[in-house]
């Protein structure tokens, strides 16, 4: 297959980590991962519609899977080509196209479909969309970004079902954290109506759920169905409820497709 590069394994890349292009039915989905992640975070959904029959672009974001230096090096618009390159590789294999993002996946992912005709524009299913950071943290993060010292900040690794480990990234790089937040910013500015899935995670403590559940139904409106999936963290199709938002994400497509 001729396929983009978001779509082909990046040098470096760890094992897990990898992109994935699948040719199956005429409707397809493009999934997308988070910042500092990589397709690992979303393969549980990609497994599931691969065995649905469905056509799956899961691309590698700019940056990602390779190192935090090279992630430093990228902006928004850099994972908004990314996601789009994949997406025009779909096009090229299916009649309708779903589009599933989680974190900062579901902000490219409203970008993304923004600029979709409406007769190529399937169904939207948004994972933990990162459309809230606490104050204190984005003023944290831009002002060590301007004054460029240090370049990145640690974190620790998420608690996962059945002790999994996410094969990147362990560390915030903070130019890219900055680009990141512009983007954030420039999402939520605008009011955005689709018939769009929501699911968030009551103990997601990277993208705290109430205020984001909250952004989310002001931006999409009254179509939007947004649920609170208990007890689960920000990775959803990683955590205990994986198999339950997986289902959730599947049938959402399936009901309307």
């Amino acid at each position: 297959m001729n396929l983009p590069q978001s779509l082909q394994t990046p040098h470096g890349c760890p094992s897990g980590a990898e992109p994935r292009a699948i040719v199956g039915g005429r409707e397809g989905v493009l999934l997308l991962h988070g910042f500092t992640g990589s397709p690992w975070e979303v393969a549980p959904v990609c497994d599931a519609l691969e065995q649905c029959g469905y056509s799956v672009a899961m691309p590698v974001l700019a940056g990602h899977a390779t190192s935090v230096a090279a992630l430093n090096e990228t902006t928004w618009q850099d994972w908004l080509k990314s996601a789009e390159d994949a997406l025009a590789w779909l096009d090229g294999h299916c009649d309708r196209v779903h589009h599933v993002g989680l974190s900062m996946g579901a902000l490219l992912t409203l970008s993304a479909v923004s600029r979709r005709p409406p007769e190529r524009l399937g169904q939207i299913a948004l994972l933990a969309p990162a459309l809230y950071l606490p104050p204190w943290q984005r003023r944290a993060m831009s002002a060590l970004a301007r004054v460029g010292w240090p370049e990145v900040l640690g974190k620790q690794d998420p608690v996962l079902a059945n002790g999994q480990k996410p094969p990147c990234y362990q560390a915030i790089p903070l130019r890219a954290a900055a680009s990141f937040l512009a983007l954030l910013d420039l999402i939520v500015a605008e009011n955005r109506p689709a018939e769009a899935l929501v699911l968030h995670g009551s103990a997601d403590t990277t993208i705290p759920c109430r205020p984001a559940c909250a952004i989310a139904r002001r931006m999409l409106g009254d179509l939007a169905r947004v649920e609170i999936v208990p007890d689960a963290g920000h990775l959803l199709p990683r955590t205990d409820a994986g198999p339950r938002v997986v289902h959730q994400v599947i049938s959402w497509l399936a009901e309307r497709g």
